[in-house]
């Protein structure tokens, strides 16, 4: 045989893992959770089961380009979407360990193009995700109308442009899909490297680890070779051709295969020297200064992005994608040792499919059934009269959304004010209620009374509770609605929206988006269904006159719109 293909023919075998032998009954349960992709001339996916530092299970199905017909494989490339950010912080625990950064480090030392802020923001703020900062998807959505940034250096701009931030770093958690932190933590090993943050990546973490069909891609026009075009069904029938036109890198924009994605969860299981070792790390918790973890509805988050919370009392890590496109979901069991994920291209999500491959393996370990039994819980009885003291209208001013609580048929129940649905609340106490759902997430309503008045502490499973205060609506007459007609122009990000009455409701309006229609919560405090800008407040002066709005949504906090005056007001 040819020198050349014998070396060729043994470097194939390096690159790839060893596949271990899976029970045929387990194999045939995993092919049959991912028949909806095996189709010829449709997108579809690739997924693996690890367990015990083992690759069990590795395939590809469906085609990976519908004009060509290729086929996926298990060296098919696809986008990680969110999954992306475990890279990045890696890349800043080596750059920490090789003595190129510290995370006690001003940020401005390396992004000197910021502000300077009223406090300092740290690389530690950073990777602990309590920067302060916008989100920039949202900024950029306020802006243009969506969520895609073309370039790193617009990204940046954003960020930038943010004069004042939303909070103290350290003292309170930024939005929970905010990409401005990854981004900026690209930029930072980039800039403190000497490499591109694509190059870096690469060399550190891609290279060793064999990763060979894995690449950061930093320009939405370069193309790249073995990747599953990513497509969006029809209701016509058929697939239209998706793209990714996002150029940012440290929070999406990581491709990877099913088999080089292997490749690095088997470090979970068994770390390879101290890279495996700093990986393992990606587990630690997101804290504050005070030690406070970040628990959101989805668990507590990691600095690897991932989120841990007891699925049906088995500790688990999870972390989804969803870009361009592309979906990919990730579920690590830890006690059990198995990693199951799945990375798609016909823009769906698959968590369903990744958690379903590995049904076999842990249903007999669940510690709690895949819905609550509210029959078996134990309830108290209240009467009417104690009911109808929780009623009423609760606000939640960091999240900018409303509900209605009321009784009906002696049954407290709860609705969002935009929806006529409404779902039932049973009493555990006498001031604490459960929410009636149809899975295994328990989702509680506790009432406290205290000088201001009524507040209701909302938690789902182990999450901070969202603390809403319960409010009279306010009700306008049109002439008072009329006061908050005109143009309100934000100077920073050089955007502007419109607001007029119709139909006895206030409308927002701008070029990029659009309309949207806002109910009144109280004086001057507005809601709407809009996910990015989904609440404000209208800004008076001392007269009484109103000069502006402030901007509370996810992710964007106190971005404050001023009004411009008209002719009559001059």
């Amino acid at each position: 045989m040819d020198k050349t293909l014998i070396l060729v023919f043994i470097t194939l075998l390096l690159s790839t893992v060893n596949v271990a032998q899976i029970p045929h009954h387990l194999e045939k349960h995993s092919d049959s959770i991912f028949k909806v992709w095996n189709t010829s001339n449709q997108p579809g996916g690739a997924a693996a089961i690890l367990k015990d530092g083992k690759v069990l299970y590795l395939k590809g199905f469906g085609t990976a380009n519908l004009t060509t017909n290729e086929l996926i494989t298990p060296q098919t490339k696809f986008q990680l979407g969110e999954m992306s950010k475990q890279f990045t912080t890696l890349a800043i625990l080596l750059l920490e360990e090789q003595g190129k950064i510290a995370l006690n480090e001003d940020i401005r030392q390396y992004l000197p193009e910021l502000p300077e802020y009223a406090h300092i923001v740290t690389i530690a703020h950073l990777l602990n995700h309590s920067s302060g900062l916008h989100d920039i998807n949202r900024i950029n959505n306020v802006i243009e109308g969506t969520t895609t940034i073309s370039t790193q250096a617009k990204a940046l701009k954003l960020v930038a442009s943010q004069k004042v931030l939303s909070f103290e770093p350290g003292t309170d958690f930024s939005f929970h899909e905010s990409v401005t932190e990854s981004v900026l933590m690209a930029e930072i090993v980039a800039r403190s490297s000497g490499l591109s943050f694509a190059e870096f990546v690469k060399a550190h973490i891609f290279e060793p680890l064999g990763m060979e069909n894995s690449t950061i891609r930093d320009d939405s026009n370069t193309i790249l070779a073995g990747v599953a075009q990513p497509y969006q069904k029809m209701e016509s029938g058929g697939f239209k051709k998706l793209e990714v036109r996002s150029g940012v890198t440290g929070a999406i924009n990581a491709y990877c295969s099913a088999e080089d994605l292997a490749k690095w969860y088997l470090n979970y299981a068994d770390p390879k020297g101290n890279l495996g070792q700093l990986i393992r790390r990606l587990d630690r918790p997101v804290q504050l200064s005070t030690g406070e973890k970040f628990s959101y509805y989805w668990g507590e988050m990691a600095i690897g992005r991932e989120f841990t919370h007891p699925e049906r009392g088995l500790p688990i890590f999870w972390n989804f994608g969803l870009q361009g496109g592309y979906g990919t979901n990730v579920f690590r069991y830890l006690n059990q040792n198995i990693v199951s994920f799945a990375l798609g291209n016909s823009n769906q999500y698959n968590g369903a499919l990744a958690m379903g491959a590995i049904e076999p393996f842990v249903t007999d370990l669940y510690l709690q059934p895949p819905a609550i039994d509210y029959s078996a819980l134990k309830t108290k009885k209240l009467s009417t009269k104690k009911l109808k003291a929780l009623e009423g209208h609760y606000w939640f001013k960091k999240g900018g959304y409303a509900s209605q609580l009321f009784v009906e048929n002696d049954t407290l129940r709860s609705r969002w004010i935009f929806s006529e649905r409404s779902q039932k609340l049973l009493p555990l106490s006498d001031d604490t209620f459960q929410q009636v759902g149809a899975n295994e997430d328990i989702r509680l309503f506790k009432f406290k009374r205290d000088g201001e008045g009524m507040k209701l502490f909302f938690t789902f499973n182990e999450s901070k509770a969202d603390i809403m205060e319960r409010y009279e609506p306010a009700h306008h007459s049109n002439q008072s609605l009329r006061l908050y007609e005109g143009t309100y122009y934000n100077a920073p990000y050089a955007t502007l929206f419109s607001f007029r009455l119709e139909n006895g409701e206030l409308i927002a309006t701008n070029l990029n988006h659009q309309e949207i229609r806002f109910r009144p919560v109280k004086k001057d405090v507005f809601t709407s269904t809009s996910t990015f800008f989904n609440a404000l407040e209208f800004l008076r002066d001392k007269s009484d006159t109103i000069v502006g709005f402030t901007m509370d949504t996810d992710g964007v906090h106190h971005l404050v719109f001023e009004k411009i005056p008209t002719t009559e007001s001059r």
